[in-house]
């Protein structure tokens, strides 16, 4: 400006340098304070227990899942086996009844058609009128069954069965067995490819310790003291046999030994003497000295009719009748249900016939159970 205090044109006004600041120092950021962590760390943390109890409960509805389905398919399986198992006491039961009935009527059909009596002789509606009561029907008279334990198939409601019936006085009684027959029939159970002296003589002697009275132990047999030795917890019984499934108690009894003895003994009182006329034939063997053989040879020729008269029948064309006479009155009766899968249930029981009686006839016992091997004695 001049000094008259007009600014000239020309002049410019006059800059002031700036005044830059001091650069500050890169200095690194104060760290977060402990509380702050501690807050995200608090609001994390619900986040992680939420996904583990998803997880838990998830495995849990599995776990849940998987075991209804089970206990569905283990009732399911109960359910089946439940009915199956009435199914077939009902249809044993009706071919007892069958049978009672069949030994209580008076046939008339020739013996050698009553020993292959089969599946023919039978129809439904005769099950069905004897067994359940449904339907009608007559069981057909005009065969019998031969009570010689033989096992017959019988076919039923699409079913097989295995029938086995046996007169009970055709049978030796476990309790009058002399040392003699008793090895005999041991032997007859071992058979001739595996006859064993020494086990034959200790199962005899040990048989006849268990019924007789005493605790003085016989050559071979077992009383308490060896009993105890083999880890038992029970002795020898010192009285008469009351079932012949006590026989599996005796010590050292093979289970195929007892399953082919059983069939041949009986512990009832039938009247003293064996009734051989439906004898099997390792009781004729036992009783008569026959080789087991010749015996099953008599067996055979007595179901065909050559037995007594036969050959003075057949001379006169005339047929053997069924002898209305079969035994009795004691019987025993075994069904087996026959399946693919081999065999099923078996059915034992044990009948008194009873013609007089208030009632046609008894069930003493009767037995539910799985069928075992057969119980045939071996032979070449």
């Amino acid at each position: 400006m001049t000094k008259t205090g007009k600014r000239s044109w020309l002049q410019l006004p006059q800059l002031q340098p700036r005044q830059l600041q001091p650069r500050q120092s890169l200095q690194p950021k104060p760290k977060r304070q402990p509380q702050l962590q501690a807050q995200r760390q608090a609001r994390a943390q619900p986040r992680g227990i939420a996904l583990v109890l998803v997880m838990w409960v998830l495995s849990l509805l599995t776990v849940m899942a998987l075991a209804l389905t089970q206990i569905q398919r283990t009732e399911g399986a109960l359910t089946a086996n439940q009915l199956e198992s009435a199914r077939f006491r009902a249809q044993a039961n009706a071919v007892l009844n069958l049978l009672a009935l069949n030994l209580l009527s008076t046939p008339a059909t020739p013996f050698e058609d009553a020993a292959t009596f089969g599946a023919a002789a039978l129809n439904a509606t005769a099950f069905a009128g004897a067994g359940a009561g449904a339907g009608a029907g007559a069981v057909d008279e005009t065969h019998a069954w031969i009570p010689d334990g033989q096992p017959r198939t019988l076919e039923w409601d699409n079913e097989r069965f295995i029938v086995t019936l046996s007169n009970e006085g055709s049978k030796i009684n476990l309790n009058a067995i002399s040392r003699e027959q008793l090895g005999r029939l041991i032997a007859l159970a071992q058979g001739d490819e595996n006859p064993d002296e020494q086990l034959r003589d200790q199962l005899a002697d040990a048989m006849l310790d268990w019924r007789d009275q005493n605790d003085l132990a016989l050559l071979n047999g077992a009383e308490d003291p060896d009993y105890a030795s083999a880890g038992l917890p029970y002795g020898a019984a010192d009285r008469p046999f009351r079932s012949v499934e006590e026989l599996r108690q005796v010590l050292g009894m093979p289970a195929v030994i007892y399953q082919r003895l059983a069939p041949s003994l009986t512990v009832e009182e039938t009247g003293g003497q064996v009734d051989q006329a439906f004898a099997a034939a390792p009781v004729l063997a036992v009783l008569n000295g026959y080789l087991l053989e010749d015996a099953q040879r008599l067996v055979e020729e007595r179901s065909q009719g050559l037995f007594g008269e036969a050959e003075a029948e057949a001379e006169a064309n005339a047929p053997q009748r069924a002898p209305l006479d079969r035994g009795g009155p004691l019987y025993h009766i075994q069904v087996t249900q026959q399946r693919l899968s081999g065999r099923g249930p078996t059915m034992q029981a044990l009948i008194r016939l009873e013609p007089g009686g208030q009632s046609a006839f008894e069930t003493l016992w009767q037995r539910f159970g799985i069928s075992s091997a057969s119980p045939g004695l071996a032979a070449d």
